[in-house]
C-alpha cells in the first residue's frame, strides 16, 4: 500500500528541492512521515562543473542519478521525474493533471513548492509553482478538503537574504545576487513568510544532498566558507498561500504542527 499523509515536494530541476526543502524530507523522513519528490525536467540544460562526468549529451541522464543520489540522502525513496524539457517546461493541463494524478495517489497532507515568482524568476519555476497550486486547489475540490491540506511556498526572506549578503561583502566574497542577473535570487517580504523550520540538525545531510549535484559544484555550495553554510542552509523559509494565515497567527515552526497531537507526534 502507497504511504498517504505525508509531504510532496514539487520542482522543475534536480537541485530545486535540496536548497528549498532538504531539511524537511530529511526531518519528516526521520519522523516516519511519508515523503516523495516529483521533479518535472532531468536539467539537461543546465551548466556542467569542471570535473564533472557528464556531457551535453548525457547530462540529463546524470542529473537525474544527482537527484536520486540526493533524495536517498535525505532518507527519500519516492522519486518521481515527469520529463518535460529543461528552460521548457511550460503550465500546461497535461502538467496539472500529473501533479493532480500523484496528489490523489499518495494522499499527502501538505504539498511544497517554490512562491509563484519561482525565487529566481525561472521560467520553468512560475511554471510549475502555477500548476502546482493549480492542482492543490483541484484536488482539494476532488477529494471534498480530505487532502491535500496544507500548501506552502519556499522563499527567501528579505531581511535573511540582506544579512547574508552584507556578511559576503564584509569577507570580500562574491555576493548570491545581481541586479543584472536575470535568475539571481529574488527575496520575499518578511511580512509575507508564515512559517520558518529550523533545520539546524539535519543540515549536513542538507549539505550531503547539495554535493550529490556534482555537475551543479560551481553554486555557492563549492565556494561558501564552511562557517557560512549553516548560516545559509540552517533553516528554511516559507509562504503558505492555503490555509491563509490569520492576521494574529504566530509564525509556524513545523510544517507539520497542525497535525501534532498532545504527545507530539502527528497521527
Amino acid at each position: 500500500m502507497t504511504p498517504t499523509g505525508g509531504l510532496l515536494g514539487v520542482f522543475a530541476h534536480p537541485d530545486d528541492e535540496a536548497y528549498a526543502l532538504a531539511g524537511c524530507l530529511a526531518r519528516y523522513t526521520d519522523e516516519g512521515i511519508p515523503t516523495a519528490l516529483l521533479t518535472f525536467t532531468r536539467g539537461e540544460a543546465g551548466l556542467i562543473a569542471e570535473g564533472a562526468n557528464a556531457t551535453r549529451e548525457n547530462l540529463g541522464e546524470v542529473r537525474e542519478a544527482e537527484l536520486r543520489a540526493a533524495a536517498a540522502a535525505l532518507g527519500v525513496s519516492d522519486v518521481r521525474i515527469v520529463g518535460t524539457a529543461d528552460s521548457g517546461t511550460s503550465a500546461t493541463p497535461e502538467g496539472v493533471a500529473v501533479i493532480a494524478a500523484t496528489m490523489h495517489e499518495l494522499k499527502p497532507r501538505v504539498v511544497a513548492t517554490m512562491e509563484p515568482q519561482g525565487v529566481t524568476n525561472h521560467p520553468d519555476h512560475i511554471a510549475v509553482s502555477h500548476m502546482t497550486t493549480e492542482a492543490f486547489h483541484q484536488v482539494r475540490r476532488e477529494s471534498g478538503g480530505a487532502y491535500p491540506q496544507r500548501l506552502y511556498y519556499s522563499a527567501i526572506p528579505e531581511s535573511a537574504l540582506a544579512a547574508f549578503s552584507g556578511e559576503l561583502q564584509r569577507r570580500g566574497l562574491p555576493g548570491i545576487t545581481a541586479p543584472d542577473d536575470p535568475l539571481a535570487p529574488r527575496p520575499a517580504p518578511d511580512s509575507s513568510i508564515v512559517a520558518v523550520v529550523d533545520v539546524l540538525r539535519w543540515f549536513e545531510r542538507k549539505v550531503a544532498a547539495l554535493r550529490a549535484h556534482v555537475t551543479q559544484t560551481f553554486e555557492m555550495v563549492a565556494w561558501m566558507p564552511e562557517d557560512l553554510l549553516p548560516v545559509l542552509l540552517g533553516s528554511e523559509s516559507f509562504q503558505r498561500p492555503f490555509p491563509e494565515a490569520a492576521s494574529d497567527e504566530k509564525p509556524e515552526g513545523d510544517l507539520f504542527g497542525a497535525f501534532r497531537g498532545a504527545d507530539g507526534s502527528v497521527s
